[in-house]
């Protein structure tokens, strides 16, 4: 139990990284260059597809929590926007997949870039080596093999 407050501490960490307003920065610092359509709303399905490949609305809503409902109309911006597409499932003729466009790759690609960009400035005075340790620390914490 020499973890227990390690863990505590990780526990409030996480807490406070997840926090609304948190995300909320992070997303302000890519957004600033987002084109029409993409908007905090509509990144996340956006990112999600972009990180899963084509998804249900369904699938998809559940992977970046949020409801189907909210997933479906997000979407509809994104395809009025040329980011997404819907096309058929090949797995299942009922259901429809939703996909990154070429727009949209070359949208996501961009908005990496500038989170890529704002995060090397929040991390451009940190100590030698501490933000390694944190990347190794979160591929720890959320790479845990299943037994």
């Amino acid at each position: 139990m020499a973890n227990t407050g390690l863990a505590r501490d990780l526990e409030q960490a996480l807490g406070q990284l997840l926090l609304r307003r948190n995300r909320s920065a992070l997303y302000d610092a890519v957004l600033d260059e987002a084109p029409p359509g993409v908007d905090r709303q509509t990144y996340r399905v956006l990112s999600g597809l972009a990180r899963l490949g084509p998804q249900s609305a369904a699938r998809l809503a559940d992977e970046v929590g949020i409801d189907r409902s909210g997933a479906s109309r997000y979407a509809d911006r994104l395809e009025t926007a040329g980011l997404i597409e819907r096309g058929p499932d090949p797995h299942d003729g009922r259901a429809t997949l939703l996909s990154l466009t070429a727009k949209g790759r070359t949208t996501v690609a961009g908005l990496r870039d500038a989170l890529t960009r704002h995060l090397e400035d929040r991390i451009a005075d940190w100590p030698e080596g501490q933000a390694q340790a944190l990347i190794d620390g979160i591929h720890l914490l959320i790479d845990v093999p299943r037994e």
